[in-house]
């Protein structure tokens, strides 16, 4: 043992406090999906509480590990930039809040960073102002066998990314810091930070059929996931059903019907063992008839079910703690919808009113003041201020059978309302952009709005970017991103933006997000 250490752990263990009894030492992450992380291993007299220091590429972060892990089973080293000199320093504290700090920093260098990934460009116009954290990126192309997670800085280096082989839409971290994400496999995963696997579920009536994991008695999954307090699952899943008579266009009102097959949405509730506990299905309490705008854009058949029409089309869902309810985003029916979540039964209804049967009408938000309703939006978020944040992708401006604008007529938001729910009033804000104008950007899909904690900002999402926005609109057709940072102020600033753009001048090599957030540390 090294003179400098002996003489430290001596003098820890005459003043009582922890000591190393194995010092310090760190290797790369022998998981190759999560390349950038590394493992802290060591071991300690007694169970402490660790904290690891990164410096030597960006600023300077910390790492927190809670008494009940264990360090020398190893502890991840996150947020190191690829191919970067990075020192690390260790300390502990024992539970008397006494602190040992390690005698010598250690040096690592991660490797460089895989092929293909995407390239961001950061500005940072109001850097000051920026919630502080790590902004985590569900990042896709069009390729559906590359799934991606990726962690950015403030200036936009990737320093942690988790890659698996099947599209990521939604991801949702864990109170005990591992990640749950869903996959175009209609699968659910459950990763902690070095990529390891801790869990998987996968859809029942998916048409691969069985696979790794525990099935769990849905369709598929799809686009979200959240966990519940008592620590079961709550996921977007679906059902088909044979509806006579039912539409075959969304433009044409007299155009001859037929029976349809009909994927409409339901969500599920299930415990870590796969056992389904509760579950809500829309065609029980929506109206089918109430078609939107991509009904019949083929989504669910390019996933593997031939015939079947798409109704509903959740992309999002909420567990709300405070009363016990769920918000489900529907984007073919450009509405939110509150469901109680002990009784099954729908609370309200957010969205442009138009088109809802005479049995929902007491349930029907009122535009008040200069309010604009949302249209195929994306991922409701309830503020602490009790307003609601919502993505507004612009979709079309209208419903089935009114003629929809172009592309190059609307434009995508973020917008937040105020909500009175017994006077079923809705009141709009605040807004990112108040009009089309040389900024603003049309998303076909995807994106999403929260608020951040520290600063009260708005970060935004803006899912896929049509290039040049025209008179049609084609499904898959966004070929970059670009999330953004406003002051919650009026009018908003620009605080920070990431654009994901490819540089290839034929438009071939797409790059979006289905989602994202900030952490303020990717250590739980």
């Amino acid at each position: 043992m090294p003179a400098r250490l002996s003489l430290l752990l001596a003098a820890g263990a005459i003043a009582g406090a922890a000591d190393f009894t194995q010092p310090p030492r760190i290797a790369p992450n022998p998981n190759p999906q999560a390349p950038l992380a590394a493992v802290l291993r060591f071991a300690a007299s007694e169970p402490v509480e660790t904290v690891i220091t990164v410096s030597g590429g960006g600023a300077p972060h910390q790492l927190r590990y809670g008494m009940d892990r264990k360090p020398q089973e190893g502890l991840p080293v996150l947020g190191m930039r690829a191919g970067r000199r990075h020192l690390i320093e260790v300390a502990i504290r024992d539970a008397r809040g006494r602190v040992t700090k390690a005698p010598a920093a250690l040096e690592y260098t991660p490797p460089p960073l895989p092929p293909g990934m995407p390239p961001i460009r950061v500005s940072a116009p109001l850097k000051e102002r920026m919630e502080p954290g790590f902004t985590i990126i569900s990042v896709r192309t069009l390729s559906p066998t590359l799934g991606l997670l990726v962690a950015i800085d403030a200036e936009g280096e990737i320093v942690w990314l988790y890659r698996t082989g099947s599209r990521i839409s939604d991801f949702e971290r864990r109170r005990n810091g591992n990640v749950l994400l869903c996959t175009l496999d209609f699968e659910i995963l459950e990763i902690d930070m070095l990529g390891n696997t801790v869990a998987r579920w996968y859809a029942r009536g998916r048409p691969k059929g069985a696979g790794e994991g525990i099935a769990v008695d849905t369709m598929t999954f799809h686009h979200e996931i959240d966990e519940l307090p008592n620590g079961n699952l709550l996921a977007l899943g679906t059902s088909v059903r044979e509806i006579a008579d039912y539409y075959t266009s969304e433009t044409d009102a007299g155009a001859p019907r037929k029976a349809q097959r009909v994927m409409g949405d339901q969500v599920v509730e299930f415990t870590r063992a796969g056992k389904v506990v509760w579950k809500w299905d829309a065609f029980d309490h929506l109206d089918p008839f109430r078609i939107g705008y991509e009904t019949f854009s083929g989504y669910w058949e390019r996933r593997g079910f031939p015939g079947v029409v798409d109704w509903s089309h959740a992309n999002n869902l909420l567990y709300d703690e405070r009363d016990d309810s769920i918000l489900i985003s529907f984007r073919y029916q450009s509405a939110i919808v509150k469901v109680d979540h002990k009784t099954g039964r729908v609370v309200w209804i957010l969205g442009k009113p138009e088109g809802w049967a005479g049995r929902f009408q007491d349930r029907l938000f009122r535009a008040v003041g200069n309010t604009r309703w949302f249209h195929h939006q994306h991922a409701p978020f309830p503020t602490p201020g009790g307003t609601m944040l919502v993505f507004d992708n612009g979709n079309y401006q209208a419903s089935p059978f009114e003629p929809p604008l172009p592309p190059s007529k609307t434009y995508s938001r973020a917008v937040e309302y105020r909500l009175e729910e017994k006077k079923r009033t809705a009141r709009q804000i605040w807004e990112s952009e108040s009009g089309p104008g040389p900024d603003s950007v049309v998303s076909v899909a995807m994106g999403n709005a929260e608020k951040m904690p520290r600063t009260g900002n708005i970060l935004v999402s803006y899912g896929a970017l049509l290039d040049r926005p025209g008179d049609k609109w084609e499904s898959g057709a966004g070929r970059w991103t670009r999330i953004r940072e406003y002051t919650h102020t009026h009018p908003p600033r620009l605080v920070w933006e990431a654009v994901i753009r490819g540089a290839d001048p034929s438009g071939k090599e797409a790059w979006q997000s289905f989602c994202s957030t900030r952490w303020p540390s990717l250590a739980p």
